[in-house]
Order: C-alpha cells, then sequence, then structure tokens
C-alpha cells in the first residue's frame, strides 16, 4: 500500500465506488480542491466491473501522490469495504490521526475538513465530528445534520441543529483514529458486517457514546449529496430492507435497556405503521422479509450484546457520567401526517 510521504499527521479520507463511476470522480475533483488540512484518499471499487475500474484507474494514475487506488472482486458492502479499509490505516504506525468517510455521490467545498476539525476536542472526548450536508439538487434543503435517535427506535437524518446529536452520518463522518481503534478493541469491530449497508453508522455511534465518546456538529462545513445513487433511491425495496432491518438489529444489539423499556410503546408503535404503511402501498414481500430476517438474525445480536454489556457495565450503571442523546420527539416532523394521507390515498405534502 502507498502512502504519501510526510511527517506530519494527516486526515485518511475513504471513498467506496460502487457502479457509479462518474458520480465518484465529480466527488474526487471536488476532494483534490481542498488545500488545507493534508490528506490522502484511499479510493475503493466494490467489485463494480471493468468499465468502473478503468475510469477509477485512469483518474487515481493522474494523481498518485494523493490517491491510493484498491479493487475489491466482489461487492463486500458499505461496511465490509471500510472495515477492509480501517484494517490497513488504524494499525499504520499513528501516520494517520483522523480518518474521513465520505460517499461518493457528494461535492464538498474546499473548507469542509479544516471546518470539521476544529470541532474536535479531545479534552471534553469529543472525537466524531458530522458535517451539514446539504441536497445536492437543492443547496438550500438539508439533507442531514447528523444522526439523531428517536424514542420510537429508529435513527433517522437530523434536520435541525436543536435535535440531540448521536453521531455522524456515514456520508460525511470525521473519526479520530483513537476513536475507532478503541471501539474495535473493546467491541470488536469497526462496522457490523451482518448490516452490509444503512444503520452501520448508528450502531457505531451508539458503541462510540457508550464509551464514552461524544459527537459535534460543524455547521459551516458543507458537503452536497446526491442520496442512495448506488441502492436504487430512497424509497427503493434495498433502502427499505436494510434501512428497517438494520434499525432492530441496533435496538437489539447497541441501545441501552434503560431507553429501551420506557419507549417500548413507541418502538411497537412505529413498526405496526410500518408494516400497515408498506402493505398498502403493495410491498408486502419485502416487509415480510425484512423482519424474516430480522427474527433470524436476532439472537446473532443479542449474543453481541452480552459481549458489550461487559465492556459498558461501569458506564451503565445509575450514577453513570455518560450522557445518552435520545430525540423526545416520536419519529420525524411531519411522519404521522404523511402515513397518514398514504393510507387514504391524498398525495403526499410537502
Amino acid at each position: 500500500m502507498q502512502h504519501m510521504t510526510t511527517a506530519q499527521p494527516m486526515v485518511a479520507i475513504l471513498v467506496v465506488n460502487f457502479r457509479r463511476a462518474f458520480d465518484t470522480l465529480e466527488c474526487l475533483d471536488s476532494l483534490l480542491q481542498v488545500s488545507d488540512p493534508p490528506f490522502h484518499v484511499f479510493l475503493a471499487d466494490n467489485g463494480s466491473g471493468n468499465d468502473d475500474v478503468a475510469l477509477l484507474c485512469n483518474y487515481a494514475n493522474q494523481y498518485r501522490e494523493r490517491i491510493t487506488l484498491i479493487l475489491f472482486t466482489e461487492n463486500h458492502g458499505f461496511t465490509g469495504a471500510h472495515n477492509r479499509l480501517f484494517e490497513q490505516i488504524v494499525s499504520d504506525d499513528g501516520r494517520y490521526e483522523f480518518i474521513l468517510l465520505l460517499n461518493n455521490d457528494t461535492v464538498v467545498e474546499p473548507d469542509f475538513l479544516a471546518r470539521m476539525l476544529e470541532r474536535i476536542d479531545r479534552t471534553q472526548r469529543v472525537e466524531m465530528v458530522a458535517a451539514r450536508m446539504m441536497r445536492y439538487d437543492d443547496r438550500t434543503c438539508i439533507d442531514n445534520l447528523g444522526i439523531t435517535f428517536y424514542k420510537c427506535g429508529l435513527a433517522s437524518n437530523r434536520k435541525s441543529p436543536d435535535d440531540p446529536l448521536l453521531g455522524p452520518c456515514g456520508g460525511c463522518a470525521l473519526y479520530t483514529t483513537e476513536l475507532l481503534r478503541q471501539v474495535h478493541q473493546k467491541t470488536g469491530e469497526y462496522f457490523d458486517e451482518h448490516f452490509f449497508c444503512y444503520a452501520e453508522d448508528t450502531d457505531l455511534a451508539w458503541r462510540a457514546v457508550l464509551l464514552d465518546y461524544r459527537a459535534a456538529y460543524a455547521d459551516n462545513a458543507l458537503v452536497y449529496h446526491k442520496g442512495s445513487v448506488a441502492s436504487g433511491g430512497p424509497n427503493s425495496d434495498f433502502v427499505l430492507y436494510h434501512g428497517i432491518r438494520n434499525s432492530l438489529f441496533v435496538l437489539v444489539k447497541s441501545v441501552p435497556t434503560r431507553l429501551i423499556w420506557p419507549n417500548l410503546g413507541w418502538i411497537l408503535l412505529v413498526h405496526a405503521a410500518i408494516l400497515l404503511r408498506h402493505a398498502l402501498k403493495g410491498k408486502i414481500r419485502i416487509v415480510f422479509q425484512l423482519y424474516r430476517d430480522f427474527l433470524k438474525g436476532a439472537p446473532t445480536m443479542w449474543h453481541k450484546r452480552r459481549d458489550l454489556q461487559r465492556q459498558w457495565l461501569a458506564l451503565l450503571s445509575p450514577n453513570s457520567r455518560v450522557d445518552l442523546p435520545i430525540n423526545r420527539a416520536f419519529y420525524e416532523h411531519g411522519y404521522i401526517k404523511k402515513s397518514l394521507r398514504e393510507l387514504i390515498g391524498l398525495p403526499p405534502c410537502y
């Protein structure tokens, strides 16, 4: 593996491509306009095929001092691809002090990385940072300001700086390398590869929070996000399946019991609404599959929870100083109204 030669601590920026090389090249073009701080891009292709590989190789060869290209022969998902990169970078003798995850369907402002680094505060255990992600097609509209976790047991895109911040969205997430090293050492994994993609950032954020790390938000770090371009769009069956199944995995595996029991009614209510809403939209088969596969995977998640609790026993005591960021709203603003309009056959109201 080749690296830039420098004694100065650097940021490793991880970008993963899957069959969207033209989006990836636009992302890289914007990254190469960033002059400070020093960084190196680790560009991975997730088994996309010859056409994408040819485009990426040609581009990376033009910037060998700034981009390292890694080619996977199969699609390891968001989780597997990043875990393989983490394994190489985190153990790389302290060369990279920070690791930034950046979706390949994003475009960044030249100062975004410096703004995110300004929010790191190791004295306060603030070692993960969310950016201000705006929609690519309407740059006045918020995509997300990190992750917020609702009392119904679902996490979603944080839309307001006033909402509690659990952690950064995996689409643009800055971590100290030490945070990732400790999460792996204490919990046995970086991302959970059972998730494949979606909600893996929520799971990682919970494990970091319960190890007494905190998240911050960089309001002036601007990133523009196209959104779910490699998975068929935000309303695809793929997103529905992995998003809901994995959200349930997070509940079983990583969410503290003291948050689950008081909100169990809300959790059951939202899943009843999900079942009804998508059944009426003709998606009963995919809904059945996701809940079936959740039940199949639940014993594995429960086993992981028991292992994690051994690490967290002191932190989860009644006198724990760990802040558990939870949004006291039921779910996203307008969710109930939107769902009711769908149930009675009215068009969405935006």
